[in-house]
Order: structure tokens, then sequence, then C-alpha cells
């Protein structure tokens, strides 16, 4: 199995880089605020664990909404960091580039939180499994984390302190504010883990 990893550059994709070794790490700047920081979160991290590392820029900042985009909160969604059709539409793109480089597979960085959304929903990997299924190449999607908390895919990856201190995860921009849902996740998570200040 050929997979293609898609990394934000936040604690959850870091530390799958680390644990399932990709054969190429995807970061993507679709025109979210911190899409800087997130780049180059992820390229100091393939750059440390040796992973080949492709940048995408498909940007469509005027179709997001709240935290990430800059905009108001959607009307859709209970969420600050909601972004309408993202997840589905990063997939999309990961699974493009899966072609192109070889891959036969999609692996995404969805935790047992990410349930709280629905496009981190157990059915939304679901249909969208049977959709890449059902397209040429026949791609696989997988979220080996998705069962996970972020602490337990740290402490499972054997990830190291100095490669996940690159984790970039505020929602919105590219230095942490330390009060969007992103960055208090990142200090709950260093905090469960022993590893912060």
């Amino acid at each position: 199995m050929s997979e293609l990893l898609l990394l934000s550059g936040g604690i959850d994709s870091i530390a799958l880089a680390a644990w399932r070794r990709p054969s190429v790490c995807l970061t993507i700047d679709y025109g979210q605020r911190p899409a800087q920081a997130e780049l180059q979160a992820s390229a100091q991290v393939c750059q440390d664990l040796g992973l080949r590392h492709e940048v995408l820029e498909a940007k469509i900042p005027g179709l997001g909404s709240g935290r990430l985009a800059g905009e108001a909160e959607s009307p859709h969604s209970k969420h600050a960091e909601f972004w309408p059709f993202r997840n589905q539409y990063l997939i999309t793109i990961a699974s493009m580039m899966a072609m192109k480089t070889g891959c036969d597979t999609v692996t995404i960085g969805t935790v047992v939180t990410d349930r709280r959304h629905k496009d981190g929903s157990e059915a939304f990997l679901h249909y969208l499994r049977l959709v890449l299924l059902q397209q040429e190449g026949a791609l696989g999607l997988q979220a080996p984390a998705a069962n996970l908390t972020s602490e337990q895919l740290v402490r499972q990856s054997n990830v190291s302190p100095s490669v996940l201190a690159w984790a970039h995860s505020c929602h919105s921009g590219p230095l942490a504010c330390g009060t969007c849902p992103g960055c208090q996740k990142h200090s709950e998570v260093m905090a469960a883990l022993g590893w912060s200040r």
C-alpha cells in the first residue's frame, strides 16, 4: 500500500506522518488564514522525518466561513472553524495528487473528537470511501486514528517532542492566538502529554 497523507502541519497529521511514514505528504493552501504557518510547519516536519513533501495551491477563500477564512461564522454550523465542504474538497484534491504520484490510498488525520463535525463522522468516511472506490483508480481512504484521541495518537506514533514542536494549530492566522479551538486543543494535548512548558 502506497499512502499519500494530507499533512496540515497540526498535531494529528504530524503524528500520523511519524507513525505511518507515507510515500507522499501533501499540504494544501486552499486560502485558509494560517496557510503560510501550516506550510512551514509541514515542510520542516517532512525534512526532519525524511519524507517527500508536496505543496499545492487550490485557493477558494471566497467560499470559506468562520475563523479559518476570517469571515462570519456560517449559519449551517455551530463551530467557529466550519468551512463548508472543506474536508471533502481537500480529500478530492489529495486523491488527484495520489493518482499523479502513484499512491493508492489517501490517509487523513481524523481523530475521535472530530466526530462532532459531520465531515469527521464514520458515516462521512464510509460514503467518501465508496465514492473514491467508484472512480478510476479505486483509491482507498483511511483514517487510522479515527478511534483515538490526539494524545493516544501521539503516543502511538512515537513522534519526538522536537518534531511535534513544529505543529501549528491556530485557526485564526500564522501566529497562535491562544483562544481558538485549535490553540486550545494544542495546549490541552501538550499538557496531557506532559510536554507543556
